[in-house]
């Protein structure tokens, strides 16, 4: 099976976003949303769901690659319209970790997702206040 990128769990936080009337999936929202699967598969698994690093932003954490294929929708909702390609194909265990970090994070604006990611002690808090400013889960946990 091919790794799982970043972009491939992105596309299909959009894909679910985007079947909603009220999407507010910011590149923001989604970067938060990204760091929050990321770590909860980590901490049940104590495997990384996808290989990219997670960089300490100050607005909280963010996958460059992600921030970079999306950051030409500003503060604008992504969509369906916005993927150039479809998401690799997930297999159903992914897809339901993912659906519920969906359920559990998706019903939260960008702003709370965001001073979740900042509280004092969290991943993004201790690497943003460190030299490289990669929030490394297996470190911080």
């Amino acid at each position: 099976m091919k790794k799982i990128t970043a972009l491939d769990i992105s596309k299909y936080f959009v894909e679910i976003a985007s079947k909603i009337d009220e999407n507010d999936l910011t590149n923001l929202k989604l970067q938060k949303l990204l760091y929050f699967a990321q770590k909860e598969f980590f901490d049940k698994t104590g495997k990384l769901l996808f290989g990219d690093q997670i960089e300490a932003w100050n607005f909280g954490s963010v996958v460059r690659s992600v921030y970079d294929t999306f950051k030409r929708c500003g503060a604008f909702p992504i969509t369906s319209f916005d993927i150039e390609y479809k998401a690799e194909e997930l297999d159903k265990e992914i897809k339901s970790f993912i659906d519920g970090i969906w359920e559990e994070y998706g019903k939260f604006s960008a702003n709370y997702l965001v001073s979740l990611t900042h509280k004092k002690g969290s991943p993004w808090n201790v690497a943003y206040n460190s030299e490289n400013k990669v929030i490394d889960l297996e470190k911080t946990n």
